[in-house]
Parts: C-alpha cells; structure tokens; sequence
C-alpha cells in the first residue's frame, strides 16, 4: 500500500509543519474504518477510546512510519495511538508528551463536522519546567494551564481538516480544541498520533 499522497501541499507556521492531502485515499480509509468497525480498546477515557500502537506490533502502524520516517527527516519511532470519539466532549485536555517530534492526522471527513470552530489542535509554544515531573506535564492540567497564563502564552491554533498531518514538537503543551461531530456512526472523529523520539524523560511508553 502507498502511503503518502503525491499531491500533498506543504505549509509551516514557525516550527510547526501542516501537510494537507497527507495520505493516500486508500490509507485514509483503512485508518478510519478500523476504528469505526473495532471491538477492543487498549484505554477509554471521557468520551473517547484509544488504541495503542508500538514498533513492531501494527502492520499498518510499521508501514506508514517505513514511508513517512526518510521523507520528513524524522527520529526513532517511539509509540503512536488512535483515538475515536464517540461523545461531543472536551478531548485530550491540555498536556505534553515525551517526543521531540508528534505527528498528529485527523481522518473523519469534514463534513462530518458540526461546529467547524472546534475539533483542532490548540498548540501553546511552551516547554514544561525542568523540575516537572510526568505526573505535572501529562497528567494534570490544570498545573499546566496555571503555567501556561503565568507565562502569557497564547495558542497557536491549527483548524481541523481531513486528511491533515501537523508536525510539532510534542513536549509543548497542547489539547484538542473541543468535539463537535454530526451525529451518526460514520461521523466521529477519528485522529492517528505518532510520536518520534524521546524528551523530558529517557525512556516512556506510556501516554
């Protein structure tokens, strides 16, 4: 299977990369409709599930880091997941992950948006203090949004849009600028999360 599209358009927003039209039609569809028809999560949180992915263990996962690894200059592949959405809630609230470099793509179709104000990725351009520990930066924010408006920082939001890849550096503080999806089993939102190398602590697995 051919995983990146010939035809994607590249733009950057300072260090932050967005390539539109990423994938194939093909491999898009093979990401959504393995959410949409799975039974199994490996975790479920408040309003969405997860399924988690490690080197070696998804053939799909393998195939687009082989392709998409050599093309963007990327570093060892750490872990990835895919989350489906099935309520209208918050999503991923605000926290960092341990990668130099996340690649984030939505896969649900636009026009299976409701409100087209939500469903992005608000990015804050900020690194956790040195003294921070996983359970501050991953697990509690609202430490990390206190952090956050101490520093004054202001989020670099990125829209949503199918077939989207957006490539950042994953120890920032970023969440999910809410859900709001049209009702009906095709619709929900469905994103696929690489995360490539590792940062603010030597070795995780564990989002």
């Amino acid at each position: 299977m051919k995983i990146i599209n010939d035809n994607h358009i590249i733009s950057n927003i300072d260090d932050i990369k967005i390539v539109d039209n990423f994938f194939t039609e093909e491999c898009l569809q093979a990401l959504k409709y393995r959410m949409l028809f799975c039974k199994y999560f490996d975790k479920k949180y408040d309003g969405y599930y997860a399924i988690d992915y490690f080197p070696n263990q998804d053939y799909l996962t393998d195939l687009i880091v082989n392709e998409i690894q050599p093309k963007f200059n990327l570093p060892k592949f750490n872990r990835g997941w895919s989350f489906v959405y099935t309520e209208n809630k918050d999503g991923v609230n605000v926290h960092c992950d341990p990668s130099i470099i996340n690649m984030n793509v939505w896969v649900s179709s636009d026009e299976s948006v409701l409100d087209q104000n939500k469903n992005g990725l608000d990015i804050y351009r900020l690194l956790p203090p040195n003294n921070w520990e996983r359970k501050d930066w991953n697990n509690n924010a609202s430490k990390s949004l206190q952090y956050i408006r101490e520093m004054k920082i202001s989020p670099t939001k990125i829209n949503y849009k199918s077939n989207r890849a957006i490539f950042f550096n994953g120890a920032y503080f970023h969440k999910t600028n809410q859900v709001s999806m049209k009702k009906g089993y095709e619709n929900m939102r469905i994103s696929y999360t690489l995360l490539f190398g590792q940062n603010l602590e030597k070795n995780s697995n564990d989002k």
